[in-house]
């Protein structure tokens, strides 16, 4: 059996107790003033769970090495973080995550900083950092020109851009799903997008035979993976007015187990458009022939805003209804990313189907 990749998530520290997490492998650490001490038991805030989180959707064959450095407010010093880049080089991680960085550090500190960064990559471990929020406010380690800095440029119309020299990855936006139980979250922030491509990384690297754990693989096959005619298969463009307009005058399923405030407002938007009509009752449970009458005639199979519960409790009914919908080269369109984007491109490449979701 293949050892599974273990995930460095320095951050503000992990609720193992949340249930999306459960039977996955997270080992919690936290710095005390003096070291790394196992199992804090202490207050944490939610960003280094929703980090994870993004982390394991991506990738949920993973085992996380949580290690908390941020405090309640997420801050903490500088050299908190360079000790924990090295407790994480003494673990023999595999990837580090720093949703995190410093604009305001001195000379020195980001010199040892980017001496432990140094270190870490000459181990093998791969290193993704997001840069800070503000265009123009460069942070570190995001800058690095060892380390995948994760960034956001507003003006660009394409999903992303790859940077081979500086090894950074500009995303369009930075709009993030969060996997949970309670409530449908959608975070802003390129500290999202960092663990989202840490993800994608992972995923490729478990998927690929080789194992050839090279960053500049990774970018290779990220500029493959951004070109029209794959990118169009996974993910639905907000800014391309192509996009936007793709459902004028088809036929159109809408499917959604709770028709809310958020889902009457987009069924009605299409409804002005389009020939569409809700379905959840008569397709749940999954019911084959019943779905293969319904799809006959239509473009298009769109998943609306479901609820989180149901997400997590009908997973297998989901996999078996995107199956059928794929086999029956019906094209989806889901607002909330059901499958990892991985699988979608396999599914894309492989079987030339087509689900694209709003969100990553």
């Amino acid at each position: 059996m293949n050892k599974k990749m273990v995930v460095a998530v320095i951050d503000s520290g992990v609720n193992k107790k949340d249930v999306i997490f459960k039977g996955k492998t997270i080992d919690d650490y936290y710095y005390d003033g003096q070291g790394f001490r196992r199992e804090h038991n202490g207050r944490i805030n939610s960003h280094g769970t929703e980090v994870i989180k993004v982390l394991l959707k991506e990738a949920p064959d993973i085992n996380i090495l949580s290690v908390q450095t941020l405090r309640g407010d997420n801050k903490c010093t500088l050299s908190i973080i360079i000790d924990a880049i090295n407790f994480c080089i003494e673990q023999q991680v595999d990837v580090i995550n720093l949703s995190l960085g410093s604009c305001t550090a001195t000379a020195r500190k980001i010199d040892q900083l980017k001496k432990v960064c140094d270190e870490a990559v000459k181990k093998g471990i791969v290193i993704f950092a997001a840069d800070h929020n503000i265009p123009g406010m460069k942070s570190y380690p995001a800058n690095f020109d060892n380390v995948i800095g994760v960034t956001t440029s507003a003006e660009s119309s394409s999903f992303c851009k790859v940077t081979y020299k500086d090894k950074v990855i500009k995303f369009s936006d930075n709009e993030v799903y969060i996997p949970d139980i309670v409530r449908c979250g959608v975070r802003k922030g390129n500290s999202f997008l960092c663990p989202y491509l840490a993800g994608v990384y992972c995923r490729m690297y478990v998927s690929d035979e080789k194992k050839e754990n090279n960053v500049i693989s990774f970018m290779d096959f990220l500029k493959h993976f951004i070109k029209r005619d794959n990118i169009e298969k996974i993910y639905f463009n907000k800014r391309d007015k192509r996009e936007l307009y793709s459902l004028e005058k088809k036929k159109v399923l809408y499917f959604a187990d709770d028709m809310d405030f958020n889902n009457m407002q987009i069924y009605g938007m299409y409804k002005d458009v389009c020939d569409i009509d809700t379905c959840f009752h008569e397709l749940y449970p999954f019911d084959r022939s019943k779905l293969k009458k319904m799809v006959k005639e239509i473009d298009y199979f769109y998943i609306g805003s479901l609820t989180n519960q149901f997400i997590y409790e009908n997973n297998e009914y989901l996999l078996t209804l995107l199956n059928f919908l794929v086999d029956c080269q019906i094209k989806v369109i889901t607002i909330f990313p059901i499958l990892s984007t991985y699988e979608r491109m396999i599914i894309g490449k492989q079987r030339n189907g087509y689900i694209k979701s709003v969100y990553k």
